[in-house]
């Protein structure tokens, strides 16, 4: 997909037609667009996502969703009819460009509070035909090209989308994998064949030649199975809710460090809340070494007695000469068997001479019990060397998970004094969105707990499923039909089996080119000694390299906020570089490809370091087809500005100019592009945002 051009017709803020052509070019991919905040390069964002999506593409960070009409139309409004908002995209997706238009009269947006839309959608055909599509299926063939839920790896917020490089959101990356690289085909394959109208009906035929202990078989399986499916919609809901209030997290943060009254405070709640999660990340290991040491060397710590006990046994034996023992008793019989002492005296059964040889025997030691006691020597010792060790290791990590233990409890409190302090704020704001953080923590507690015990629930209704489903399929005496019915449930398992199978190799394959991409691209943007690694589970590990006592070792970085939104821009940036190259990749099935996929970035610098902003601004733009990217004056000024100059790659720039009664105070009326000074504010009675190409 590239974005060819924009057409906003009174969406929110932006007044009337405004009409923006993007840079598509090879080597001129970068569309910036300058706006300081609250100018609107957020609504620029959500314009994007509003026509592709409609109301379900919205930010949660976009006030009052359900008007998109602007008030000043709005208000003046004599037919609700006649007034509208609309937004038009169009883009190219493999050889075909499309238009799309969505829109929403007034009375439509007061009917149904925003969310009722008219979407329109023509696709001009290679041949130069132009096909209109109806709008049912408009938006199917819009999901089709990029499915809704991926919509945040194209279309983002740069200060938003930390949360995904936090592990529980390892589920979504996997996801985004399988989606953008071409594997939902499988994964719908797998879902079509497991449905009720295929299963269903194979069972349905059994049911009509089985006996009834049969049917009731298969009346219970179905029962089950939609129990079963009812779970999984259920943990998928779960997890939707979770991103979800991942990114109201975050925006409800940026909003707070916006506000000058709490600015101070969130920012050292944000460097606490990373040293609480580098701290619960150390107190983790601490006690996985702990619960290893105890598994394996704890039962020293009771062996003193015996240890006592068995150098005073060895030690008595060796003071009555028996160990060890200065003759064998292979030796003495020996002599026995061959009738003659080492000294030439004859022998013979029950004379003397060899009655006292025989009764060497009694003293001679066995040769295995002479390696016994030496084995036993060696445990004894390694058993006293290992109470000694064993006491110094336990001490060592008890006293470090001690201090730890005591650093997350200081921290914690000092957390619960910024909440006390923000609350007690003679601020509205603060009181609002603080209240509203709390909320949607415990919101959080509740969601990881659901997930819990619906993955537990699915797994044991998998299992009784299963057992069931196999009882089934070994029916004998059915009828022809009904029994050719379950020989076709068999291959019907078996072909579910095979593609599971199948997305899993994909998945791995995919996950380990994915994983390369990751440590390449990372390895690009930070001078620090760090490697940023795509777990087996689709999980984004920042760890670093140390010295341990088994040599060099990996080891987790915990990281803030800064480092997050890091980790996230690369695993998107690498994402979209893989998707370009996916046709490229060995697969087991034919014509599973990836695509040309743009990166819209709203304040992508916003919370990086100097060191991070101008690895992103040097790299970032080459690894995407195409890249709109929204900046800020702060942001943009310094290094940025000079990346993106030398890079060569800007092919569009734009500005947003703001119209209003009044500005915010650190908002600027005027900047300096190019050498040219432009103005972004202007004083107007009506509010609204104008967009200016910038020759």
């Amino acid at each position: 997909m590239i974005l060819k051009k924009l057409v906003f017709n009174n969406f929110r803020q932006y007044l009337g037609r405004q009409e923006i052509i993007l840079a598509s070019g090879k080597n001129k991919n970068v569309t910036l667009v300058h706006g300081e905040n609250g100018f609107g390069k957020t609504c620029f964002l959500n314009a994007l996502l509003w026509g592709f999506y409609g109301s379900d593409g919205l930010t949660n960070d976009l006030p009052k969703p359900e008007n998109i009409i602007p008030d000043s139309v709005r208000e003046n409004a004599d037919d609700p009819n006649d007034e509208m908002a609309s937004v038009e995209i169009i883009f190219k997706h493999g050889d075909r460009d499309y238009t799309l238009v969505r829109s929403i009269t007034l009375a439509q947006e007061r009917a149904t509070k925003g969310e009722g839309t008219t979407l329109e959608l023509s696709v001009l055909q290679p041949d130069g035909q132009t096909i209109d599509v109806n709008d049912k299926d408009a938006q199917k063939m819009i999901n089709s090209i990029l499915p809704s839920d991926l919509r945040e790896l194209v279309f983002f917020n740069g200060e938003r989308i930390d949360h995904l490089a936090m592990e529980e959101n390892a589920p979504q990356i996997r996801d985004a994998v399988r989606g953008l690289l071409g594997l939902k085909l499988i994964e719908q394959a797998i879902a079509d064949l497991k449905s009720q109208n295929v299963r269903g009906a194979i069972l349905g035929q059994i049911k009509t030649g089985a006996d009834e202990d049969t049917i009731l078989l298969i009346e219970e399986e179905a029962k089950r199975r939609k129990a079963l499916q009812g779970k999984e919609a259920d943990l998928d809901t779960c997890k939707k809710n979770q991103l979800a209030l991942a990114e109201k997290l975050s925006a409800i943060s940026a909003k707070l460090e916006a506000n000058k009254e709490a600015r101070q405070l969130q920012q050292r709640r944000v460097v606490l809340k990373a040293e609480l999660a580098e701290q619960q990340t150390e107190l983790q290991a601490i006690e996985k070494q702990l619960s290893e040491l105890i598994s394996h060397d704890a039962y020293t710590l009771f062996c003193s007695d015996l240890v006592k006990s068995g150098k005073a046994i060895t030690q008595q034996l060796r003071a009555e000469g028996r160990i060890p023992a200065r003759v064998m008793n292979d030796f003495i019989q020996d002599l026995l068997n061959a009738g003659e002492c080492i000294c030439g005296t004859c022998l013979t059964e029950g004379t003397e001479a060899w009655k006292k040889v025989e009764q060497q025997l009694t003293k001679a030691g066995d040769p295995e019990f002479n390696r016994a006691v030496g084995d036993l020597d060696k445990a004894i010792g390694a058993i006293e060397s290992s109470i000694d060790r064993t006491l110094t290791s336990l001490a060592r990590l008890v006293g470090e998970r001690g201090k730890i233990v005591e650093r997350i409890e200081s921290v914690r409190e000092e957390l619960e004094e910024i909440k006390a302090l923000l609350e007690s704020k003679d601020d509205e704001e603060v009181h609002k969105l603080e209240d509203q953080r709390e909320k949607e923590e415990l919101r959080k507690r509740e969601l990881l707990i659901e997930q819990g015990a619906l993955t537990q629930s699915i797994a044991q209704h998998e299992t009784s499923l299963n057992q069931l489903t196999n009882i089934i399929k070994e029916k004998k005496g059915l009828a022809e039909q009904a029994d050719k019915a379950r020989r076709r449930l068999l291959r019907l398992d078996e072909t579910v089996s095979l593609l599971e199978e199948i997305l899993q190799v994909e998945s791995d394959e995919l996950r380990e080119a994915l994983g390369y991409e990751v440590e390449r691209i990372f390895g690009l943007v930070t001078l620090q000694d760090y490697t940023l690694q795509l777990t087996e589970d689709f999980a984004l590990r920042l760890t670093k390299k140390v010295m341990g006592k088994d040599g060099i070792v990996d080891v987790d970085v915990a990281h803030g906020q800064g480092h997050r939104q890091v980790m996230s821009l690369v695993f998107i940036a690498s994402l979209v570089a893989l998707a370009q190259k996916r046709n490229n990749i060995p697969t087991i099935l034919k014509d599973l490809h990836g695509g040309d996929y743009p990166l819209v970035m709203d304040s992508p610098f916003g919370q990086l370091g100097d060191e991070f902003r101008t690895a992103i601004a040097r790299h970032v733009p080459a690894m995407a087809p195409q890249s709109i990217v929204m900046v800020s004056s702060s942001q943009y000024k310094g290094d940025v500005e000079r990346e993106l100059g030398e890079s060569n790659r800007v092919g569009r720039r734009y500005i947003l100019r703001y119209h209003a009664p009044s500005k915010r105070e650190d908002a600027r009326e005027s900047i300096t592009l190019a050498g040219k000074r432009l103005t972004i504010y202007k004083k107007d009675a009506t509010e609204h945002t104008e967009i200016l190409e910038v020759e």
